[in-house]
């Protein structure tokens, strides 16, 4: 019986198997692309600045809770600080108090910005973009070394 299972299999040509492989990873591709861009229906774009934001860059992730809920798009500098562009889910409710944090995972690790809510009423989602008006700036091993040098002199 198995021998003729095999014999069965075999009796296909390599130009077949050739194809029906490119169809299937042409397959899955496809089935990646439009579940990657699902992710984001109709997002939210924010503004925020900040005064050091190592480790961001874009496509850095946006996260509630832990939960990526968006991501950056765009980082500037002006006389203000670094301005960061970025966009959120719409299915998601932010209050209006919420902080801007750029957080670690570890001493060396990735970092995202989280979303810290606050208790006030939830951002408008009519506006044209959220503005977040607090934050907490990046802080990294480099610059706690160079405070506890300062404190020695």
């Amino acid at each position: 019986m198995a021998t003729k299972t095999i014999k069965e299999i075999d009796s296909y040509d390599a130009r077949y198997h050739l194809k029906v492989g490119i169809i299937f990873i042409f397959f899955l591709i496809t089935v990646y692309f439009i579940f990657k861009n699902t992710n984001y229906k109709n997002p939210i774009p924010f503004v925020a600045t900040f005064n050091y934001i190592e480790g961001i860059n874009n496509n850095t992730d946006v996260q509630i809770s832990g939960i990526k809920i968006g991501g950056i798009s765009k980082i500037t500098l002006s006389t203000d600080g670094v301005i960061v562009n970025g966009y959120v889910d719409r299915d998601y409710n932010i209050p209006e108090d919420s902080i801007l944090k750029i957080k670690s995972n570890g001493i060396f690790g990735k970092k995202t910005i989280s979303i810290e809510p606050g208790f006030g009423d939830f951002l408008n989602k009519s506006n044209e973009q959220y503005v977040f008006n607090q934050t907490q700036d990046s802080y990294s091993v480099d610059m706690f070394l160079r405070y506890l040098n300062n404190l020695n002199e």
